[in-house]
C-alpha cells in the first residue's frame, strides 16, 4: 500500500483545474493513477495470466479483446472453449500464456499494453475504484503529448486522500483555486521539511507554471488569466495562505524579510528554529565565500608583485 499513499502528477496538470473546472480534477486523477500504476513492479507472466481470466470472464479493454480475438482467429492461441482456461477449480491457462508470451517478443507494443492493462488494474483492485482502464489510458497519453512528455517539470506529491476527496466530491471555486495553491507549494517542497521561496514563485507554481517565463504563456489562456487576477490580489493571496495552515493543508507558514517559508511537516515554532538555522548557515556560507574570494584575490596579487620586474 505504500505505493499509493500519495500520488504525483506532473505541475503543468494544476492548470486544468481552472481551465475545465467541471473535469480538472478528473484528469489530475487520471494521470496520477497512471503514474502510480507505472511505479508498480509486475510478473509479465502474471500480467498474461490475468489478461487470459479477463478475456475468457471479461472486463477486458475492447482494444486487448480486439487484439486477442484476432490472435485467436490466426491461430496465435488456441482457447479453451470447454473449461475456459480452468482445471479442477484452479485458473492455470499455461498453453495460451506461452503462445501469446512467445508473439508478444516479437510484438512489444501489445505487451506493453497488457502491462499497462495489468497495472492499471492492480491499482484499481487495491484502492477498490472504479475507473475505465481505457480512460485512464487515453488521459495519460493526452497530456503526455500536450506538455512535451512532461520533460523537466517539476512534480506535485499529494495524499490519495486529498485527491480522491477533490475528485469525488464537489469543491467550490475557491476551494479548488486553494487546492491548486497547495499543489504548486508542494511542487516546490517536494521532500524537505520546509521550503524557502516568495509569493512570486507559488502564484507561478499554483497556475502550473516552473517560473514567471511559463507563466507568461500560461496566462494567455482567458480562463487561467481571470483566476489568476481573481486569486493573486494582496487580499486574496495572503487570506489563501493563512486557510491553507487554518484547514490543514500546510502545518506552518512564516513571511520573514521579503521570503516565504513554507512546510508540511514542521509547526509554527519547528519552522522559527529550522528558517534561523537556515539563515544562520546561509551567513556562515556566505562569510566562506567571501574568504576564499580574499584569498583567490591575494594569490593573484602576490603573483602580480613576484612577476614584476625591479626598477
Amino acid at each position: 500500500m505504500d505505493n499509493f499513499k500519495y500520488i504525483l502528477f506532473p505541475l503543468p496538470l494544476i492548470q486544468e483545474i481552472f481551465k475545465k473546472p467541471k473535469t480538472g480534477f478528473s484528469d489530475i486523477f487520471g494521470v496520477g493513477i497512471y503514474r502510480v500504476s507505472q511505479t508498480l513492479r509486475i510478473n509479465e507472466r502474471n500480467a498474461l495470466k490475468q489478461v487470459m481470466y479477463c478475456y475468457y470472464r471479461g472486463g477486458l479493454t475492447h482494444g486487448l479483446k480486439v487484439q486477442l480475438d484476432r490472435l485467436e482467429g490466426n491461430g496465435v492461441f488456441y482457447s479453451d472453449e470447454d473449461y475456459n482456461g480452468f482445471s479442477d477449480y484452479r485458473f492455470i491457462p499455461d498453453t495460451e500464456i506461452e503462445s501469446i508470451y512467445e508473439y508478444c517478443e516479437e510484438h512489444k507494443d501489445l505487451k506493453n499494453e497488457i502491462e499497462e492493462f495489468h497495472r492499471l488494474r492492480q491499482v484499481k483492485e487495491v484502492l477498490d475504484l472504479r475507473f475505465d482502464i481505457s480512460s485512464i489510458a487515453q488521459t495519460y497519453r493526452k497530456y503526455h503529448t500536450a506538455y512535451d512528455g512532461f520533460h523537466d517539470q517539476p512534480l506535485v506529491s499529494i495524499s490519495q486522500k486529498m485527491i480522491f476527496d477533490f475528485y469525488k466530491n464537489q469543491k467550490t471555486d475557491y476551494e479548488k483555486a486553494l487546492f491548486a495553491m497547495y499543489a504548486g507549494i508542494r511542487s516546490i517542497i517536494g521532500n524537505k521539511d520546509f521550503a524557502e521561496t516568495t509569493g512570486s514563485m507559488i502564484k507561478c507554481r499554483m497556475f502550473g507554471a516552473k517560473n514567471q517565463s511559463e507563466l507568461g504563456l500560461i496566462l494567455k489562456d482567458k480562463k487561467i488569466k481571470a483566476a489568476y487576477d481573481q486569486y493573486t490580489t494582496d487580499y486574496h493571496y495572503k487570506k489563501m495562505l493563512k486557510d491553507l495552515v487554518a484547514r490543514g493543508f500546510l502545518m506552518s507558514e512564516i513571511g520573514y524579510n521579503k521570503r516565504t517559508y513554507v512546510s508540511c511537516k514542521l509547526d509554527m515554532k519547528g519552522l522559527e528554529d529550522a528558517i534561523v538555522e537556515h539563515i544562520k548557515a546561509k551567513s556562515l556560507n556566505l562569510k566562506f565565500k567571501q574568504l576564499e574570494k580574499k584569498r583567490l584575490q591575494a594569490k593573484i596579487s602576490i603573483n602580480r608583485r613576484l612577476n614584476k620586474s625591479p626598477s
